[in-house]
């Protein structure tokens, strides 16, 4: 169901749990000189005592991921105060503003990588979960058929159910599906708050079915997935492609910063 701002929040259901109990990872520690073989074989890993200097998240990027590096976005500080949950999505957004008369990306709904510093733990709560895409997406094949066709092979309006949106979000739709493949072949699993059927769509009512049923299977994968905790000093590099990812409500003050990045093999 849709909020007022359009942003829709599934239901936990309990007849899916079978379906998604075993979905959540906890991602392996590794030190720095490890990390990267580590990230390459499970697609997430936990860098500990990365300290609190958000630069660290540029250089890890460049550590872990090499010449693969093609574009990075600006470090964005994330600070809250008792704050509920979040829900199961996966990053990127569509920002675009005119530098002198030249459009640039301040983010990009395409960035494959996510790297996330954590310098305050909440007092109380926060804790993280990852949900592995592509076994989702493999359950979905023969338990839940047509909504894997719908993920598969339907087109939505990625921001469109989006109330307001704000300033330098092109107004345009941005028409993707929530399953497909970058040209080298890449699987890329995302889920929008916000996604609605495309403009016009003549099944409007059957896709918007079938995104309230995703939000209800993601809903109950985060209620069943294995949570974790980032403690200060703990830096999560996850492949964005692959994992989606929430939080626990928590009470207190909770600091952090995130980096997103597009490599070469990115759409």
């Amino acid at each position: 169901m849709a909020g007022s701002d359009g942003r829709r929040s599934g239901t936990v259901r309990p007849e899916l749990k079978e379906l998604v109990g075993d979905l959540g990872i906890v991602p392996a520690r590794a030190e720095a000189g490890a990390a990267r073989a580590v990230l390459e074989r499970d697609g997430a890993v936990i860098v500990p005592g990365s300290g609190d200097d958000p630069e660290e998240l540029v250089v890890t990027a460049a550590r872990l991921l090499g010449a693969r590096l093609r574009e990075l976005f600006g470090i964005r500080a994330q600070h809250g105060v008792d704050a509920p949950r979040l829900g199961i999505h996966s990053d990127g957004a569509n920002v675009v503003v005119d530098v002198h008369g030249q459009q640039v990306r301040l983010r990009h709904p395409d960035e494959d990588y996510l790297l996330m510093l954590c310098t305050q733990p909440a007092r109380e709560g926060g804790d993280s979960v990852l949900l592995d895409g592509y076994a989702l997406v493999e359950a979905l094949r023969t338990a839940r058929p047509e909504l894997h066709a719908f993920l598969t092979g339907c087109d939505v309006d990625y921001f469109g159910s989006w109330v307001n949106p704000a300033r330098g979000v092109p107004a345009t739709p941005l028409v993707r599906r929530m399953v497909e493949h970058t040209r080298g072949g890449r699987r890329a699993v995302r889920a929008s708050d916000y996604a609605a059927p495309v403009p016009r769509e003549p099944r409007w009512d059957e896709h918007l079915a079938f995104l309230e049923e995703y939000a209800d299977v993601l809903a109950t994968a985060q209620d069943c997935a294995a949570a974790f905790r980032m403690d200060a000093g703990d830096l999560l590099v996850l492949d964005n492609y692959r994992f989606l990812h929430g939080r626990d409500a928590y009470r207190g003050e909770r600091k952090l910063h995130v980096l997103t990045v597009r490599t070469v093999d990115a759409f």
